[in-house]
């Protein structure tokens, strides 16, 4: 009788231990799972938020280019005006130039690009609604990521900011009169995979050499 309880015991101590080794390993490769799943998400979100970000840079370079082309008579006063406004034609009032400031990029009623000036505190965030109602990227009919027109938001929320400042010749800040503008694109999303919000951001460094030929 004694035999028998203790190869009862025996075998229940021996399932116990069994069943903790299943439970450890399936606790071990959900884990596993989960954070497979979580670099995935990661890096798709990643190469997308790099691909939004790079636009940034392309439509501001396109905004220079498209200056270049309207306004082929003044290089030097055209270069950097907003929304392509003619009155900079052989005019140094500097007031119709970019600002160094915020900006967001939209597409006008012509398909060309154009900056919106931003309107928020600089003490504000992604972490605020308002940073990322404004910020908001969306994806229009044509594939282009865009804060304007027939638009599908994307998932998860990305935010795009471009950062405009001049620069002299040897890259230390100055104003609009400036051959160089540093341009700063600023791509911010969330995600499952961190509480805090993803950032990528590029840098590029675009000059007005049109105007020394």
């Amino acid at each position: 009788m004694k035999n028998n309880f203790n190869i009862k015991a025996t075998s229940i101590v021996e399932a116990m231990i069994v069943l903790l080794i299943i439970v450890t390993w399936v606790i071990w490769m959900y884990k596993i799972l989960n954070e497979s799943n979580k670099l995935v998400i990661t890096v798709r979100n990643k190469i997308q938020a790099t691909q939004i970000a790079r636009q940034w840079i392309e439509a501001f370079t396109n905004i220079r280019d498209t200056n270049w082309i309207l306004f082929s008579s003044d290089y030097e006063n055209c270069w950097n005006v907003l929304n392509y406004n003619p009155l900079c034609i052989w005019s140094n009032n500097t007031s119709h130039d970019i600002e160094s400031a915020n900006y967001k990029i939209i597409l006008d009623e012509d398909n060309r690009w154009t900056l919106e000036k931003t309107i928020l505190s600089p003490s504000l965030n992604y972490s605020d609604l308002e940073y990322r109602n404004f910020y908001k990227i969306w994806l229009d009919l044509n594939w282009i990521y865009t804060h304007s027109g027939i638009i599908t938001e994307i998932k998860p929320l990305y935010t795009r900011e471009l950062s405009i400042s001049y620069l002299q010749e040897d890259l230390t800040p100055w104003n609009t009169q400036s051959p160089k503008i540093k341009i700063i694109s600023k791509v911010q999303w969330s995600d499952n995979t961190s509480t805090a919000a993803h950032k990528i951001e590029i840098e590029q460094i675009l000059s007005n050499w049109k105007s020394k030929k």
